[in-house]
């Protein structure tokens, strides 16, 4: 398990893509005694490395003893650096202190584009010194690179600038808009995505020091679908194994996802991981979308910030950025329409239904369950299962109002849906803002389950309306009306 510390907001560099937008010093940066007590508490909650980074963090007057700090706890310190102040000097005091390996970035093989990207003259050559001074004192290190169109065709060369100057391993960071880099559409296409992954991953074959792909969690499919071996179990980390903590004592599931979950001044590191609704949810794992149903959700799991920075949204909705999302959807979204069109008419009673749907639409049973899967992610159906005619078979049923104070939903929902009778329960915004239906043997016991849900409640205005004669209507939609579903 792996947490970051964004140390101090302070920088030395002005990077147009920062998710720190750092600078200058926050105003409320967390304390030498509150860092202690934080390395404390990441210990206490199973974590294993811990990355100091920033801002710059070489800028932190405390930053060696806080290493030092969290190497005698048993942690195993990592710093995230742009390598511009790591003289010879530094980086022997790193290595004293007990640093176990160093990250530096790197964005381009050309020291103009690098100086330019990084906002300040001289940078490339100063953090090709740093690097150099790691190497000289024996410190690990291992190069980080952030892709961009204006780069995208250097990549490889930068890992071949890795291997030359002794690095352990290159990071390829693929970017997400947050912080200062928000608003900035300078991410690659996903078809790039997919081009350089497999690049990499061809590449990480040949080459003795580790490729890792950051923020492309995809490249775990890649590398299944291509046998291609690699020590990493997981792609996206975010609230699982990982999460970041800012110069202000804010957590987040990742440097991107901008979504607090508590702050570790008023509440301990330990609690926030372990109970925050955000991260539990997060480990559930249950995406919405396309991602919530294909066949590598369990290795990749899309990226978490993307799918947050997107329309809905929400952190756990589908990863737009992925090529192959895209490319099996242009495959089952003519297949979903058909379908659409055809269970209007009827549903087949039959013993198979599947295999009569792929009959009668010429494709198999397996791509017809698997285009129902779509259609529900995308919100197209909610349901498909049959209605019993509850009266045919001798039962009573009744349609209730109720009335509920805000405060009392929760608890309110709860109760009723522990009921077996209760077949449907819709929040509405209005007075009678909950709706359900009740189904039960007789219409004496549908009244003793309404009233004893008064009971169990405490809320007395609910109004049951019983049924007294079943109307359907049906309702087919033309083919055009069906296109806004995939647009």
């Amino acid at each position: 398990m792996l947490v970051s510390w964004n140390t101090t907001n302070t920088c030395n560099l002005r990077c147009p893509h920062c998710y720190r937008d750092a600078g200058q010093k926050a105003p409320q940066e967390l304390t030498t005694a509150e860092g202690c007590e934080l390395i404390e508490e990441v210990w206490r909650s199973g974590f294993r490395i811990m990355v100091f980074s920033g801002g710059e963090p070489l800028l932190r007057p405390d930053l060696f003893d806080l290493i030092d700090r969290a190497r005698s706890r048993g942690l195993r310190p990592v710093l995230g650096t742009n390598g511009t102040l790591i003289t010879r000097e530094v980086a022997r005091d790193l290595k004293k202190a007990g640093a176990a390996a160093v990250g530096i970035s790197i964005d381009s093989i050309d020291r103009e584009k690098h100086d330019r990207f990084r906002g300040v003259d001289g940078a490339w050559e100063a953090t090709m010194e740093g690097i150099e001074n790691c190497r000289l004192e024996g410190l690990p290190f291992q190069i980080h690179s952030t892709v961009f169109p204006w780069n995208y065709e250097e990549i490889e060369d930068i890992t071949s600038l890795a291997l030359q100057v002794g690095a352990r391993g290159h990071h390829v960071f693929f970017f997400v808009p947050t912080g200062r880099g928000r608003g900035n559409e300078e991410s690659v296409a996903a078809e790039q995505v997919e081009d350089l992954l497999e690049r990499l991953l061809s590449l990480q074959e040949k080459l003795p020091l580790e490729i890792k792909p950051t923020c492309a969690p995809q490249f775990l499919r890649i590398a299944r679908q291509k046998g291609i071996k690699t020590r990493f179990k997981r792609g996206c980390l975010a609230g699982i194994s990982y999460c970041i903590i800012a110069p202000e004592g804010d957590v987040y599931p990742c440097p991107y996802l901008d979504l607090s979950v508590g702050n570790v001044r008023e509440t301990p590191f330990s609690r926030i991981w372990e109970n925050n609704p955000v991260l539990l949810r997060l480990r559930t794992r249950k995406y919405e979308g396309y991602c919530g149903i294909c066949r590598y959700r369990s290795i990749c799991g899309g990226c978490r910030a993307r799918a947050y920075a997107g329309p809905e949204a929400d952190y756990m909705a589908e990863d737009r950025g992925c090529l192959y999302l895209l490319q099996e959807e242009s495959k089952v979204s003519p297949l979903g329409k058909k379908l659409l069109l055809r269970l209007q008419e009827g549903f087949p009673l039959e013993k198979e239904p599947y295999a009569v749907l792929a009959r009668e639409l010429g494709v198999t049973e397996k791509e017809v369950l698997f285009a129902l899967r779509w259609l529900k992610a995308r919100g197209a159906i909610r349901r498909l299962g049959a209605v019993f005619d509850s009266r045919g078979l001798g039962y009573r049923s009744t349609l209730c109002a109720a009335s509920v104070p805000k405060d009392q939903l929760e608890k309110a929902v709860a109760i009723i849906n522990s009921y077996p009778g209760v077949t449907h329960n819709y929040l509405r915004e209005h007075r009678y803002n909950l709706w359900f239906t009740v189904t039960a043997s007789s219409e004496r016991a549908l009244e003793d389950v309404v009233e004893e849900i008064r009971n169990r409640t405490g809320i007395q205005e609910i109004y049951s309306f019983p049924s007294r004669k079943v109307y359907k209507i049906g309702v087919k939609f033309p083919e055009e009306e069906l296109a806004r579903v995939f647009s």
